[in-house]
């Protein structure tokens, strides 16, 4: 008996089933039961994928139920085999074993991120999740010196080269000759020509045991909680990298689908959880990288006979559109700009910057997170302490603020705009934002935050109680700051009053500054 059939029948499974729905990649078949989710690995060798032998889809089957289970514990159930017994084909119980399958819980497929993308429900609050989540993720994941050598540049040629060649066919078919050469032509020249960055990356120790294929299709938002599933287990190749080629490839998704705002929120948020804002230096490199593996794989599906005709049309608009998607990485035009935000605690620095860097599509470097890496604390973990003391004195401030414009300086060599996150409460720190836009030869903006201190007030005491952002800014605080603060006299000063709604501000904003950055 075909046990694909078999399994497709309710009685095949040790629960009441009331529908089942297929759904196979080239590499597996998935049973839908409902309740659960049955996944068999079909029997294939495809070099970089070796599921041949009964013994070695056990094997695998074990690794990704492991490997899924540090992101989606509660998802991934257990490892099962598929049993031959009295003529039939049944999931788990007596009998010879002719299959294994992992068992997982079944999400609704409304929880996906592209459905929720697709149904505009997808928000900031919930990639803010998402990379939190992933944050402490990649802190965890493990690393080795074997592990580590995947970053070197010798080991990822291996990747880039194999791309090229396998899409030399598709020139003029799926990918403009220009294109093919052009980012032929960037991407071994960077390996070459920026050894040193990767290094850094190594260096920093940000090559881990990762995800693989951290993308829109394998994350799902259910029940207030993230689950990311599917990470890659039959080839560490593929696993063993840069946490930056994981980031490029969710933020490459999110631009595929005209969600690139969503991948700012995320990006942003990931780095004031990780402080790891040296991966800027390779996102580029990857979300090409990423964008061309799918363009690549989109075609060799053109190419599937078994495809009907109408699919394979389909798959070579999509390759198309992924190669033409790699190639606005290379050419978009840089336009690096700083917007310095400037206010009382409690006037909507934070809120506001937030709001603006998506719109900007802008890098946001948020000093009170500055400060919990430098004083090796998490970045959600609050201190509480008078005005000047302990974190928060004056030497440590200094200390806040040189980091900063450290930071600021390495995002603006790479082209992109920077919002600073602080009070900039001191004058001499104000004029050392005027230097650095005149040392990257860039346009600066202060923007100064103001409302009503009735606002200030009320907003402090529900941060102070509510404690859901990476602020320690508190009431008792206010008064003092207020005396400390010099004011701010500057033409390039944009005042906004963050007592409205703060999409007006952000457009504001937005009016002020266009034709200047």
């Amino acid at each position: 008996m075909n046990f694909v059939q078999a399994l497709l029948k309710p009685e095949a499974y040790p629960h009441a089933v009331k529908e089942i729905q297929l759904v196979q990649t080239h590499i597996s078949w998935v049973f839908l039961t409902g309740e659960f989710v049955y996944k068999i690995k079909k029997p294939v060798n495809f070099g970089f994928l070796d599921f041949a032998t009964l013994e070695k889809r056990h094997h695998f089957c074990q690794e990704e139920l492991r490997l899924n289970r540090r992101l989606s514990p509660e998802i991934y159930l257990e490892v099962v085999p598929i049993v031959q017994r009295d003529g039939g084909i049944y999931v788990g119980g007596e009998g010879k074993v002719i299959d294994y399958a992992v068992k997982m819980k079944q999400l609704p497929q409304e929880s996906c991120l592209i459905s929720l993308l697709e149904r505009k429900k997808l928000t900031a609050f919930i990639m803010e999740r998402l990379a939190r989540l992933m944050a402490r993720f990649y802190k965890e994941a493990k690393t080795s010196k074997e592990i580590a050598t995947y970053g070197l540049p010798e080991k990822i040629e291996v990747n880039i080269k194999e791309n090229f060649d396998q899409t030399a066919s598709y020139v003029g078919k799926t990918i403009e000759k220009d294109v093919y050469e052009a980012l032929k032509d960037y991407s071994f020249r960077f390996l070459t020509e920026r050894k040193e960055v990767f290094l850094e990356r190594i260096c920093a120790e940000q090559i881990k045991d990762g995800h693989g294929d951290f993308h829109c299709a394998n994350v799902y938002w259910h029940n207030n909680k993230i689950y990311v599933l599917d990470c890659i287990e039959f080839n560490t190749r593929f696993r063993y990298a840069d946490v930056a080629a994981d980031v490029a490839f969710l933020l490459m998704d999110l631009d595929f689908r005209q969600a690139s705002h969503l991948g700012n929120c995320f990006l942003n948020a990931y780095l004031t959880y990780t402080n790891d804002f040296g991966l800027l230096k390779v996102l580029d490199f990857y979300k090409i990288y990423r964008a061309y593996v799918r363009g690549k794989i989109a075609s060799f599906e053109m190419d599937m006979a078994e495809i009907p005709e109408t699919q394979r049309k389909q798959a070579q608009e999509k390759a198309k559109r992924y190669f033409e998607l790699a190639y606005r990485y290379l050419t978009a035009p840089k336009r690096p700009f700083i917007l310095a935000m400037t206010g009382l605690l409690g006037s909507g620095k934070s809120t506001l910057a937030c709001q603006l860097a998506p719109v900007l599509k802008a890098v946001l470097i948020r000093s009170d997170a500055l400060r919990k890496h430098l004083a090796g604390l998490d970045p959600d973990e609050h201190v509480y302490v008078p005005f000047g003391q302990g974190i928060y004195r004056p030497e440590m401030t200094e200390k806040v603020y040189a980091a900063l414009f450290r930071i600021a300086e390495e995002v603006l060599a790479q082209g992109l705009p920077v919002i600073l996150d602080a009070s900039f409460s001191k004058e001499k720190w104000r004029t050392e934002v005027k230097e650095l836009a005149k040392k990257m030869n860039c346009p600066y903006f202060f923007i100064e935050c103001e409302c009503p201190e009735e606002v200030l007030k009320q907003r402090l005491v529900l941060r102070y109680k509510n404690g859901g952002d990476v602020s320690d800014g508190h009431p008792a605080l206010l008064e003092t700051f207020k005396k400390d603060f010099e004011p701010i006299q500057d033409k390039h000063k944009i005042t906004v009053n963050t007592a409205r709604d703060v999409k007006e501000a952000v457009e504001e904003v937005k009016k002020v500054l266009e034709g200047s950055v």
